[in-house]
């Protein structure tokens, strides 16, 4: 009887994967999508979910610029593994005085001539470093997203982290607990 627990959700599941899905645009050309059919609507066959890996997020340029043709001619970076590990997302961090110690994973290690800039709220902060221990300056009381990038001799976003979000606590005299 225990099987039948494990894979009558299994085969469920499956069901649900292979379920038809239906399209249509209606009398205003708007495009809707249903797991039902109506009237006038056709079959489609959907492809898989879609997916995010958590250890690499690329930056994709758009196609036609110079920056897609460099990509395309270095597809493959070589970087497996890259990651802010500290701070950690979602961490409260209290007191650093303005200056936030940042940590990479970065695997294998960072390549000749790429260097190492952080993007603190959506801009970019010139770092230049080659270690993955680096600080970044003037983060003060607040919200914030950081990102890590590596950057090519030439100065051109090679790879981007996933953001973190952090909260950054100042103890004021004000409110000292």
């Amino acid at each position: 009887m225990g099987k039948w627990l494990i894979v009558l959700p299994m085969l469920y599941a499956a069901a649900l994967a292979a379920a038809p899905a239906w399209t249509w645009v209606d009398e205003n050309g708007q495009r809707h999508f249903s797991d039902r059919p109506v009237e006038g609507a056709e079959q489609i066959e959907l492809a898989g979910a879609q997916g995010f890996s958590a250890t690499l997020a690329r930056t994709q340029p758009r196609a036609g610029s110079a920056e897609s043709d460099a990509a395309s001619q270095q597809s493959d970076v070589g970087y497996t593994t890259f990651n802010i590990v500290s701070p950690a997302h979602q961490e409260t961090l209290w007191n650093i005085g303005g200056i936030l110690p940042v940590q990479l994973l970065i695997e294998p290690g960072l390549q000749a001539g790429h260097r190492l800039d952080a993007y603190l709220d959506g801009e970019r902060i010139i770092i230049g470093s080659t270690s993955p221990q680096f600080t970044v300056p003037n983060v003060f009381r607040g919200l914030h997203t950081l990102q890590a990038a590596i950057m090519d001799s030439t100065g051109r976003e090679v790879l981007r982290s996933l953001a973190v979000t952090i909260m950054v606590q100042q103890t004021s005299v004000q409110t000292p607990n």
